[in-house]
């Protein structure tokens, strides 16, 4: 009797791993799906023309951009000229999105949806935790918005690698997603107010 309960526990033990090793190659092959489809919407984007290409400010490739005029905004703001600096904290209204394996766009955030869409929303450019870890804006928008002025409007699309990389930033944006925005700056709050 005792050796087919061990016979019953040993094959449970296999089946357990053969399955969980199964669904760990599922797992693997969607996501290499998911990077694959969405290395393919970037190239189409660098060589469709429509974008202009600027080379991110980490030199780690580039991001892809064009000028837009969907965000409406009827506030003129008194704020320094010229762009933003990495110490500076930036006020913008923007909405971001990726697209889906069945080419559905999914919006993931947006400020157009707030009551006071109007005001935009804060980000200082380089930021830490109390843990000393990095929690300002992502390298694309940073390369972004260093050559944007007050008021200038864009849409652009983000590789992943200047976006939130292999992780992702669940639960919204899962690892390896081009990111497209539309973004429009608003203020410019430096960091030295004598600058």
């Amino acid at each position: 009797m005792n050796k087919k309960i061990y016979a019953l526990f040993a094959f449970l033990v296999c089946a357990v791993i053969v399955f969980s090793s199964c669904a760990e190659d599922d797992d693997d092959t969607a996501l290499m799906e998911w990077k694959a489809y969405n290395e393919k919407l970037f190239s189409d984007v660098a060589k469709g023309g429509e974008y202009r290409a600027r080379a991110s400010y980490s030199g780690n490739g580039d991001i892809y951009w064009k000028t837009s005029n969907t965000i409406k905004s009827q506030e003129t703001r008194k704020t320094p000229e010229g762009t933003p600096h990495m110490t500076d904290t930036v006020v913008c209204r923007y909405t971001g999105w990726y697209y889906t394996l069945d080419g559905t766009k999914y919006i993931f955030d947006t400020t157009e949806d707030d009551a006071n869409a109007q005001a935009g929303r804060e980000f200082p450019m380089i930021a830490y935790d109390t843990n000393g870890n990095f929690t300002g804006v992502m390298d694309g928008w940073t390369t972004m918005l260093l050559a944007m002025a007050v008021n200038d409007e864009v849409e652009f699309c983000i590789p992943y690698n200047l976006g939130y990389g292999s992780a992702g930033n669940s639960p919204k944006i899962p690892g390896y997603t081009t990111l497209w925005f539309t973004m429009k700056l608003l203020e410019i709050k430096p960091s030295n107010p004598n600058e």
